[in-house]
């Protein structure tokens, strides 16, 4: 199966306002930027500066098709009480 990634910079509000005021440009602006979802020249800049200024790079990778597992419900004492697997509950 083909597994799908994207990336997220992740940064504070406060170095998101400070990027937009360097940039002037809006904090919106440079939350898009932060998620990949702008590819202008000035976006990149936003990143490498969010980058430096202490924002952390994300790879996120979606394996919710991969990987589903069973899930055991269970009561109180931890016995269990039903099954979940494939969209499909067995009691």
């Amino acid at each position: 199966m083909e597994r799908k990634t994207r990336q997220k910079i992740e940064l504070n509000a406060k170095g998101k306002a400070m990027l937009a005021k360097t940039f002037k440009v809006s904090v919106q602006n440079v939350s898009q930027a932060l998620l990949f979802k702008r590819n202008s020249v000035q976006a990149c800049k936003i990143r490498e500066a969010a980058l430096i200024n202490g924002g952390t790079l994300l790879q996120i990778i979606d394996v919710t098709d991969e990987v589903k597992r069973a899930v055991k419900v269970l009561d109180a004492k931890g016995n269990v009480k039903a099954v979940i697997a494939n969209d499909t509950v067995t009691l």
